[in-house]
């Protein structure tokens, strides 16, 4: 076959020059040359051949693309319920962090005000406490009157409650009670991470106004990241959890296996479904949001199946050839894209972007890169 090929591309020039009927027809200059005619001696010299795809058992392997992600609970927003001013910035994008450790430290007369309010209950709340106590007895003894006693209650209560709320606000703030019931206010907030991880998408600055809820920085557990595939809706049927994912990240060599964990159920507006991976071993070097091409063995299933070398690659098109006869002893060849869906053992598991094309078409079976040099050096010229 190699033989006859490099007989035929030599010969190539010369026919398409002789300028007799049975020569290749030639395209307008002015459009790009996407098909040839090719006469009976041509067609025999390179050993094109056609037939109709077969359907026969072969090992499904689906391609897809995705990123990693880290799931939301795993990823966590740093903010201040207060506001405040940044006093500190105690880490820096991209940081590994443990637990507890301090990564940003707040200031504001307000936490002040509130600290200060707290311990002037506290220090109010015992005596209000006791004259709830001596009403009570004073009525209990007939020598006091109930209103007096439902005042001091109502008070106390009062105090209880606001007492209650300031501590509240004061634990969302992360104010260390401890120091502050012994009489220690606290000027700067320290706020510390809770968990261990890496720090992300840090937006602030020391001496800037951090505003209440506002995103200061977010840290990420990256050992918990996940394979998010984006497949396909005609895939789908092929999917099932526990199969095989190898990923290919494109700054690294080797593959990294995964296996399918969820099958998402909502179809997007592309026609895709977000298929949930979980890494065999857990990858703390891998940065969510990385780009990676899966691949996704499915079992072995009936296809419809042509031979590889029936499919060439053509503008970074995979393509196979059509024939159409013209007058004369002419054929003209068209290349038409395909998607290949399996290969195994010289076969390649095919469908047809054009929609209006079916298996029942016969196609270029062999030949097809000699059509192929014949576009090209008929281009050239």
């Amino acid at each position: 076959m190699r033989t006859n090929i490099k007989s035929f591309l030599l010969c190539l020039p010369l026919l398409f020059a002789c300028g007799a009927e049975e020569t290749v027809v030639e395209e307008k200059a002015s459009a790009a040359i996407t098909s040839v005619s090719l006469n009976k001696e041509q067609i025999q010299s390179a050993g094109i051949t056609e037939g109709k795809p077969v359907k026969q058992l072969i090992g499904l392997t689906i391609y897809a693309n995705g990123t990693i992600e880290v799931p939301p609970q795993n990823k966590t927003v740093i903010s201040v319920p207060f506001g405040g001013f940044v006093k500190s910035l105690e880490v820096l994008d991209g940081m590994y962090v443990k637990t507890g450790q301090k990564l940003i430290s707040i200031e504001h007369p307000e936490l002040i005000q509130l600290q200060q309010d707290y311990l002037e209950v506290i220090g109010n709340i015992e005596y209000l406490e006791a004259e709830y106590e001596r009403q009570k007895s004073l009525v209990q003894q007939d020598a006091g009157s109930m209103k007096a006693m439902q005042l001091a209650k109502s008070q106390y209560t009062a105090a209880t409650a606001k007492k209650s709320g300031l501590k509240a606000k004061l634990d969302m703030a992360g104010v260390n009670m401890k120091q502050l019931n012994a009489g220690n206010l606290q000027r700067y907030i320290s706020i510390d991470s809770p968990f261990d991880g890496v720090v992300t998408k840090v937006a602030v600055n020391v001496g800037a106004y951090a505003d209440p809820m506002e995103h200061l920085l977010e840290i990420i557990d990256l050992e918990h990241a996940h394979a998010e595939v984006t497949a396909f809706e005609k895939d789908i049927k092929h999917l099932k959890i526990g199969q095989k994912v190898n990923l290919k990240f494109s700054d690294e060599d080797k593959m990294i296996e995964a296996s399918i964990f969820l099958i998402g159920k909502e179809i997007g507006k592309d026609r895709t479904v977000k298929v949930h991976c979980h890494l065999n071993k857990e990858n703390s070097s891998i940065a969510p949001g990385a780009y990676f091409k899966a691949s996704i063995y499915t079992g072995a299933s009936e296809r419809f199946c042509i031979p590889s070398e029936a499919i060439v690659e053509m503008n970074g098109k995979n393509v196979v050839f059509f024939s159409e006869k013209e007058s004369g002893n002419l054929t003209t060849y068209s290349p038409e894209e395909v998607t290949i869906t399996a290969i195994e053992s010289g076969n390649s598991a095919i469908e047809f972007k054009n929609p209006t094309r079916t298996y029942d078409n016969t196609l270029v079976l062999h030949g097809a890169y000699d059509i192929m040099s014949a576009i090209l050096i008929q281009g050239e010229e």
